[in-house]
């Protein structure tokens, strides 16, 4: 079986982070680069996971790759805060996750 490690970048997402984590709660990890939101979202983002690393923005790329980097997981998910996993990309992602064809 592969692990799976979703990392998102956020900044003030209280709007949409909640949808967007309902949708991958299952995954092993979840890992979020916050940059200094002074809304709600770090707080709701802390329901779901503790690998929470809140810091000044350097950009989108930078943000990513530093998730990514955090990423222990053998497989990894790279969101944004607005985005969803619709139910059927989940369970073909499960799928796949129980039986891998490929590295």
């Amino acid at each position: 079986m592969i692990n799976l490690s979703v990392c998102i970048v956020t900044k003030n997402e209280e709007a949409n982070i909640k949808a967007c984590l309902d949708t991958i709660s299952w995954a092993n990890e979840i890992v979020v680069i916050d940059s200094e939101s002074t809304d709600k979202t770090v707080e709701i983002c802390r329901e779901y996971t503790d690998k929470i690393l809140v810091t000044p923005y350097k950009g989108c790329g930078p943000q990513k790759k530093q998730a990514f980097e955090m990423a222990t997981c053998d497989w990894v998910l790279i969101l944004d805060a607005d985005e969803r996993l619709t139910k059927e990309l989940q369970l073909e992602i499960q799928k796949i996750m129980l039986a891998p064809k490929h590295d």
